[in-house]
């Protein structure tokens, strides 16, 4: 694995001429599944982890200040206070916990195999080794809601409870033991969530994200702004600018461990396919994504992605001025009379880059528009 993972970076760097280019972040999770959870059993060594730090910081520049995330979505349980130091010690200085609920009866329909009190204990224990730069998953209106807000430190992502195949609440549900929320309990259930977690100090900068003390995720913001990201180890994704051809390109990795490292080995990277992005797909991802955050979309980096295109000549302003006037979206055309300031609270964790951009004007959702954003979006595309 180690050496797959190494070898595929390499590629890419190649590849992409990404020599020397500036890495902001780096997340240890998401679809690379296996690799986390060979983690929770004891598998996966803090050197497989150096490896691909070392590697990257010998191609690319990686800051001091790059965030560093390991994700443990398994059972808490396995984050003992050993192996988290030697994790927090080769550099990762950020751990995302799957922690869900503390409520008993969630933990079971969700077919998770802790305990809530070996899920607070793992944040116990996590919480001193990253200084407080732990963030966990939680289910938003159950149970306990305010004694996790008590336990977080300055980030945390509030979740809908889902339906998954493969889990009891699934059986239950198709049994009709369990019953669905209705849409309005459910939009009843965020408004609540959203009212607690600001009592908490909390400052929602996206539909499911919260920060206090400019503690927002870099690595996902950076992925709802449009950046440019590269997908290492199986079944990871990425999305990335070639030079040669000039476009962007999304990639897709071989899924299954062994397969991919069998193709490491032979063409030094595990890629099933790549595709590229028309100007079609990027205008919509930029819309789709940028519009779930609070700081929305601006006109310059959609000019940037798109060939120049103006973001107003994509939506139809129409309705846009319609969802202005109804105080459910926010325009600024770049002109002083539009000019949208940042309030105080996103001043802190707003980057310098990302605060210059909107001086150029954007569209972005208001807090009660951010609630119903997945409504609107449909609305105001062509």
């Amino acid at each position: 694995m180690k050496d797959s993972l190494v070898m595929e970076i390499k590629h890419y760097v190649n590849e992409y001429e990404l020599k020397g280019r500036q890495i902001n972040s780096i997340y240890f999770g998401d679809e690379n599944d296996d690799l986390i959870n060979q983690m929770n059993l004891g598998l996966a060594l803090p050197s497989t982890f150096d490896a691909v730090l070392q590697t990257i910081s010998r191609y690319c520049y990686l800051p001091e200040n790059a965030e560093i995330t390991m994700e443990a979505r398994g059972n808490p349980t396995s984050t003992e206070s050993k192996k988290l130091a030697e994790f927090r010690s080769i550099g990762i200085n950020r751990l995302s916990l799957g922690l869900q609920s503390l409520n008993p009866k969630d933990l079971r329909l969700l077919g998770r195999d802790h305990t809530v009190k070996e899920g607070i204990k793992s944040l116990e224990i996590a919480m001193p080794i990253f200084n407080g730069n732990v963030t966990f998953d939680l289910i938003f209106g159950r149970m306990n809601q305010e004694m996790a807000l008590e336990m977080a430190s300055n980030h945390v992502s509030l979740y809908e409870l889902t339906i998954k195949q493969g889990t009891p609440i699934y059986g239950d549900h198709k049994l009709g033991k369990y019953t669905i929320p209705t849409t309005d309990t459910m939009a009843n259930m965020y408004e609540v969530t959203i009212q607690v977690a600001k009592e908490f100090g909390f400052n929602q900068y996206e539909v499911s994200n919260f920060e206090r003390n400019g503690s927002f995720s870099k690595h996902n913001f950076g992925y709802w702004r449009g950046l440019d990201y590269l997908g290492i180890g199986p079944g990871a994704h990425g999305r990335i600018y070639n030079p040669t051809t000039a476009t962007r390109t999304r990639t897709y990795n071989i899924l299954y461990p062994e397969e991919w490292m069998s193709q490491c080995e032979e063409l030094g990277h595990g890629m099933r396919k790549s595709t590229q992005m028309t100007i079609q797909d990027i205008k919509e991802e930029l819309i789709l994504f940028g519009l779930r955050t609070k700081v929305g979309i601006t006109r310059s980096r959609f000019k940037l992605y798109s060939n120049g295109q103006e973001l107003e000549q994509y939506i139809d302003m129409k309705q846009v001025n319609s969802f202005v006037q109804d105080e459910f979206l926010a325009w600024d055309n770049g002109n002083d009379s539009t000019r949208q300031k940042l309030d105080s609270n996103d001043q802190v964790w707003v980057p310098s880059d990302l605060a210059n951009e909107l001086k150029d004007g954007g569209l972005r959702p208001t807090e009660k528009g951010l609630a119903v954003i997945d409504e609107i979006i449909p609305r105001i595309l062509f």
